[in-house]
């Protein structure tokens, strides 16, 4: 916010305690609720509640005020490949959900210090991993006779500290279309640009327009993030999908706070967005896939694809692949990019799709529907590579059934909220009334 936003460090520095005091309140409030279960460890029941407690928390923080659902728990584990394949039933959040019950079995150990129990988590480990393995394997069954295709994605190592004249966006541009070309001839029936690349509007600029229809229609499809500005009220950070004649787009549905729209704008009138864009942008109408040779592409861009509702909603409706653009220059030498990369794994394995990422400077990269990262480009690094990927088309629990599992724990702790408060209060506000003497 400070050194793309424009905002002082004064305030930048008291924007971050805020936040940090926001998202807080919803960890110390599920804390003061995980007590009432710390203090007896023998009680079995803390097995369930303490991490429905966690996973309610998890999904108030993703819902309230657009929600910031940034590494929960669950997300330390995109690595533990077959630990991790259950998230085709209940998703990131059943994930959370069974690292605290093992962790809160192993605080009953130490707590009791009877080694018998080492068994409880032993067996939950076997359990998962089998199950993992298991899941894996049929999946693995179930698609190993679908054709593979190519696409090609083109990490361009563009950034918003650089300034753009008319010159080097042509030289940006010349860059992009030949490297698109150079994938092309090995192999890639799509080309796939990340969001940022060069600051061009395509769908305002006739030339420009021309320029990808004739490139896409002689040479090869091109999948490319880039603002679609209609005027100063409908301004959209939009997916386009140049196809020849044929053209598509999705506008980001999800924007993200502050960085595209300022949240609060009544009250936070002197904060700047992130984005250079006049005014703030406007959220798609409609959660919908593009078309591409008969097959449904879902496209979440950048920030989207932390939300595993919206990703599933995308499958839901038909999707077949996985394609995420973003824009990851804002982090700059960080840890962000590698946890923005850790949460779109998962996206693969609760929905069972290849995920096919390209970012402006990293990190893009192909993971499979297992959540197995094939390959990742460096980071700050311009690079480009094939990605082989399957369209798919079963559906899994998870995008069957829903987004259940965080609403399940939020209601049973619900009902048992509202069960201790009418024990306690039972006598106070729900005595019957006695009856009238009529007699008298």
């Amino acid at each position: 916010m400070v050194q793309y936003g424009g905002t002082t460090w004064v305030l930048g520095i008291i924007a971050l305690i805020v936040l940090a005091a926001y998202l807080s309140f919803f960890s110390g409030l599920a804390g003061m609720l995980i007590a009432r279960w710390s203090k007896d460890p023998s009680r079995w029941t803390a097995l369930f509640w303490i991490p429905a407690i966690w996973i309610a928390k998890d999904l108030a923080v993703e819902k309230m005020f657009s929600g910031f659902p940034w590494c929960t728990v669950g997300y330390s584990q995109y690595q533990n490949v077959y630990f991790i394949q259950v998230a085709e039933i209940g998703g990131i959040h059943l994930i959370s959900f069974i690292i605290i019950a093992i962790n809160v079995m192993f605080f009953r150990l130490l707590k009791i210090k009877n080694w018998k129990r080492l068994l409880a988590p032993l067996f939950v480990f076997m359990l998962i991993y089998a199950g993992g393995y298991g899941l894996l394997k049929n999946h693995s069954l179930r698609v190993a006779d679908i054709a593979f295709h190519q696409a090609g994605i083109i990490q361009p190592n563009s950034n918003h500290d650089l300034l753009f004249d008319f010159s080097t966006k042509q030289k940006v541009l010349n860059h992009l279309f030949n490297t698109s070309l150079a994938l092309k001839n090995q192999g890639a029936e799509l080309i796939i640009w990340p969001e940022f690349t060069v600051p061009i509007y395509p769908l305002q600029s006739p030339a420009q327009k021309d320029r990808f229809t004739s490139f896409s229609r002689r040479q090869v499809p091109i999948l490319a993030g880039f603002t679609d500005f209609q005027d100063s009220d409908n301004v959209f950070n939009s997916v386009m999908l140049f196809n020849g004649d044929k053209f598509e787009k999705y506008d980001k549905f999800h924007l993200t706070p502050f960085g595209e729209y300022v949240l609060f704008r009544r009250w936070l009138f002197f904060v700047k967005k992130i984005t250079d864009e006049i005014g703030d942008f406007t959220p798609g109408k409609t959660l919908h896939n593009l078309d591409f040779a008969g097959h449904q592409l879902a496209t979440p861009i950048c920030y989207e694809v932390i939300y595993p509702e919206l990703s599933r909603q995308l499958i839901a409706l038909g999707g077949e692949v996985i394609i995420t653009i973003s824009n990851d220059s804002w982090f700059g030498k960080s840890s962000a990019p590698y946890q923005h990369l850790a949460m779109a794994v998962f996206r693969s394995i609760e929905n069972r799709r290849y995920l096919l990422r390209s970012t402006s400077n990293g990190i893009s990269a192909l993971v499979d529907p297992a959540g197995r990262m094939v390959y990742q480009s460096p980071l700050h690094k311009p690079d480009q590579f094939l990605a082989s990927f399957q369209y798919l088309k079963q559906k899994t629990i998870f995008t069957r059934w829903g987004y259940l599992f965080p609403y399940f724990c939020l209601f049973l702790l619900s009902a048992y909220g509202l069960g201790i408060i009418y024990k306690k209060y039972k006598n106070r506000f729900f005595q019957p009334r006695k009856a009238k003497n009529i007699l008298a």
